[in-house]
C-alpha cells in the first residue's frame, strides 16, 4: 500500500488517459487582498461569481471535478500583469475554498466578516453546542465548517456549500488534488467561490526570520492571568496527553513564543513596522478547476467524495468520543551531540476516521479511501496514516523541498507533498474504513532547530459504499 505515491504519474498515463482527455478546465481569479511587508491576511474575502458559462452550463446540475488546484500570483499594479508568487515573498500559511450559490455564499461571508475563522468563540450567535463542535476534531476541516453552516445558513441550504482545502499550505503548488478511476468532487449548481487566505508577506523579510512560524513579536502584549493576547482571548489550548507530558511550549499561554494564536488578520510579523509610504503588494489566489461536461459519459459512472474528519496529530478521542485537537506544537531542539539520524521530533495520534455529523448520519457507514496527503510546515520530515486495528500502514507522506528560487522550486521550503492514491489497478484498491474506526498519525520533523506552530495534518477524500450514485459534500 505504501507505494501509492510512487505509482500516481503511472496511473494518470495508463488509467486515465481516455478520461482525462474528456476533461474540460476553467480558471478563476479571487478579489485581490493588499498587503504590506510583514502583515498578515486571515480572512474570507468577498465570494466572486465563476464564469457565466460554467453556472448556466451547471443550472440544476451537479459539476463532477477530478482537480482543484491553486495558484497565488502577485499583481503589478501598473500593468495588470500576474505572475506566481514564490513563498519567500507571498506565504500561504493555509487556505480554503468555497463553491455555491452567490447569495449563500454572501450571507456566510457576513458572518464571518471580521472574526478569527477557526476560533469559535469569536463568531456572533455561537451556541454552546456549535462552539463544541467547531472544536471537535481538525479545526480546519469539515467538522468546522459544518459548525459555521449550521449557524450561519438556515436548514435546507446548507448542503448547497462545497468547501475545499483548510488544511492545504505552502505545498499547494507541488500536490496534486486529481482523483483517481470514477471517483470525482462534486458541487451542485455552482454559482459563485469564496477564498479563506491565510496568507503572510514575506516580501522582502530574510528567511532568517520565519515569519512562516508567525513569531509573537515583542509588540504583543500577552497576560497569562487573564489568559489574552492584547486583551483577546486565543483559541483555546488543547494539546493531547502526549505532548503535555513532554511540555511542549505550544501547549501553554505562559511559554507561547510563535503559532496561529499571534497570526491574526492585520497583525505585523516583523518587529519593526513599515512606515505609511510603505510598498504594498496586490495579491490574488487562482484556481484551475478539471471538470466533466455534464453530458460527459464519465458522469454516468462517476462517485462523489467527501472529507473525513481525521487526522491531526496534535489531536485524539477520549472515552466520551468528544474529538479535541491544539492545531499547532513546537519542536524543542535536540540535545547537542545527537546523532544527525536521531535528532528528530515524533508525536502519535489515534482519531476516529470520521466523527458522525449532528444530522443523524450512520456510524457504521463504510467508506474507501482513495486519496490523502499530509500538510507539514518547514523541517517536517514526514507524515504516516496507520489503519489501528490491523497495524497497516497505508500511506508514509515526504514533504518535497525546494532547491532554487523560482515560484514552485523555493529554496527551504516545503513546495510539495506528493499524495497516496487509491484506485483501480494498476494502483492499490482503496482501504475501507467505518466512521468509527481508529486511525493512527504519525509525525516527523528535523528536530536540528527549535521551530514554534508547526502542524501535522491529513488531507483524506473518501467514497462512501453506502450508495454508488452517493453525491456527498465535497472538502478536499
Amino acid at each position: 500500500m505504501t507505494y501509492c505515491s510512487a505509482l500516481l504519474l503511472l496511473s494518470l498515463r495508463i488509467v486515465g488517459t481516455a478520461a482525462l482527455g474528456t476533461l474540460q478546465s476553467f480558471t478563476v481569479f479571487s478579489e485581490p487582498i493588499f498587503l504590506r511587508r510583514g502583515e498578515v491576511h486571515n480572512r474570507y474575502i468577498l465570494p466572486k461569481a465563476l464564469p457565466a458559462d460554467i453556472v448556466q452550463k451547471f443550472a440544476n446540475k451537479t459539476m463532477h471535478m477530478k482537480s482543484a488546484q491553486l495558484d497565488i500570483v502577485l499583481v503589478d499594479n501598473k500593468t495588470g500583469e500576474k505572475r506566481p508568487a514564490p513563498l519567500y515573498m507571498t506565504y500561504n500559511h493555509h487556505h480554503a475554498l468555497m463553491l455555491g450559490p452567490q447569495d449563500d455564499l454572501m450571507q456566510l461571508y457576513n458572518y464571518t466578516k471580521g472574526h478569527d475563522p477557526l476560533d469559535p468563540s469569536s463568531f456572533p450567535n455561537q451556541t454552546k453546542h456549535a462552539q463544541h463542535a467547531h472544536h471537535r476534531g481538525c479545526m480546519m476541516k469539515r467538522r468546522s465548517f459544518e459548525a459555521i453552516l449550521t449557524e450561519a445558513l438556515p436548514e435546507g441550504r446548507r448542503e448547497s456549500i462545497a468547501a475545499f482545502g483548510g488544511a492545504s499550505g505552502a505545498e499547494y503548488r507541488g500536490t496534486s488534488t486529481r482523483l483517481a478511476g470514477h471517483y470525482t468532487y462534486t458541487v451542485d449548481s455552482p454559482q459563485s467561490f469564496m477564498v479563506l487566505m491565510h496568507f503572510i508577506n514575506t516580501h522582502g523579510v530574510p528567511t532568517s526570520q520565519k515569519l512562516w512560524e508567525c513569531p509573537c513579536t515583542s509588540r504583543r502584549k500577552i497576560n497569562v492571568t487573564n489568559s489574552t493576547i492584547d486583551g483577546m482571548k486565543p483559541i483555546a489550548f488543547q494539546c493531547s496527553e502526549q505532548l503535555i507530558q513532554e511540555k511542549n511550549t505550544a501547549c501553554s499561554l505562559a511559554t507561547y513564543q510563535g503559532g496561529y494564536r499571534c497570526c491574526e488578520h492585520g497583525i505585523f510579523l516583523t518587529e519593526e513596522l513599515p512606515g505609511p509610504d510603505a510598498p504594498v503588494d496586490q495579491i490574488e489566489a487562482k484556481f484551475t478547476f478539471e471538470y466533466y461536461e455534464p453530458d460527459a459519459p464519465e458522469v454516468l459512472t462517476a462517485k462523489g467524495t467527501m472529507q473525513p474528519s481525521c487526522c491531526d496529530a496534535t489531536g485524539g478521542y477520549l472515552s466520551n468520543s468528544s474529538y479535541f485537537a491544539n492545531l499547532e506544537y513546537d519542536i524543542p531542539q535536540c540535545s547537542p551531540g545527537t546523532p544527525p539520524e536521531q535528532c528528530e521530533h515524533v508525536i502519535s495520534s489515534v482519531e476516529y476516521f470520521d466523527v458522525p455529523s449532528s444530522n443523524g448520519t450512520d456510524p457504521n457507514e463504510e467508506f474507501e479511501l482513495v486519496h490523502a496527503w499530509g500538510h507539514q510546515h518547514v523541517a517536517g520530515s514526514g507524515l504516516e496514516l496507520w489503519k489501528e486495528s490491523t497495524g497497516e500502514l497505508l500511506c508514509r507522506s515526504h514533504p518535497k523541498y525546494g532547491t532554487g528560487h523560482l515560484a514552485g522550486d523555493e529554496e527551504g521550503f516545503v513546495v510539495g507533498i506528493p499524495p497516496c492514491v487509491w484506485g483501480p489497478p494498476p494502483l492499490s484498491p482503496p482501504p475501507r474504513f467505518r466512521r468509527h474506526d481508529h486511525v493512527r498519525t504519525v509525525a516527523r520533523y528535523n528536530a536540528s532547530q527549535r521551530h514554534h506552530g508547526v502542524m501535522s495534518l491529513w488531507l483524506l477524500t473518501a467514497a462512501s459504499l453506502k450508495s454508488e450514485g452517493l453525491n456527498a459534500e465535497v472538502l478536499i
